[in-house]
């Protein structure tokens, strides 16, 4: 798998686009409203930017042929030592078990550029069966938070 980050074109802005409006990423979103095109590239380009977002995005292989999914980090300043994981993966790539593999290089990607980050946290809804069996297999640990998970990197 290819990782890269997201960059504001508008490319990645229908990419993305296109996966946050697919019914199993809205159903599983805990904002389940269907995202109006120009909301989304208003929000595409100011999360590309935003120097406390990691945007990630991972192809099948080296021609960014096929979008596997996109991965992003969210910190609440320069300073902070935790971190807040998102994901969605593509339809066709669903049911593979390439989950696991592809947090872990989207969480190995975010630590070459953000070295001081010591905790990785998740919120997965109570329905979303797949992401907390994922979060769970990958060694996140569940919180007195309901659906929250952290990771302790290492």
């Amino acid at each position: 798998m290819l990782i890269r980050k997201a960059a504001n074109t508008q490319s990645d802005c229908k990419l993305v686009f296109s996966l946050s409006n697919d019914m199993v990423v809205r159903a599983n979103s805990f904002n389940q409203g269907e995202i109006k095109y120009s909301d989304h590239c208003g929000w595409f380009e100011r999360t590309v930017a935003d120097k406390d977002v990691l945007f990630f995005l991972v192809f099948e292989d080296d021609t960014e042929k096929d979008f596997v999914g996109q991965i992003r980090f969210r910190r609440d300043s320069v300073d902070s030592t935790e971190c807040v994981i998102s994901l969605s993966i593509a339809e066709p790539f669903r049911g593979k078990h390439i989950a696991g593999q592809f947090m872990e290089l989207g969480i190995e990607e975010m630590r070459r550029n953000w070295t001081h980050i010591g905790t990785v946290k998740a919120e997965v809804k109570d329905g979303n069966i797949p992401s907390n069996k994922l979060f769970r297999s990958e060694g996140f640990e569940l919180t007195s938070r309901v659906n929250m998970y952290k990771l302790k990197l290492t």
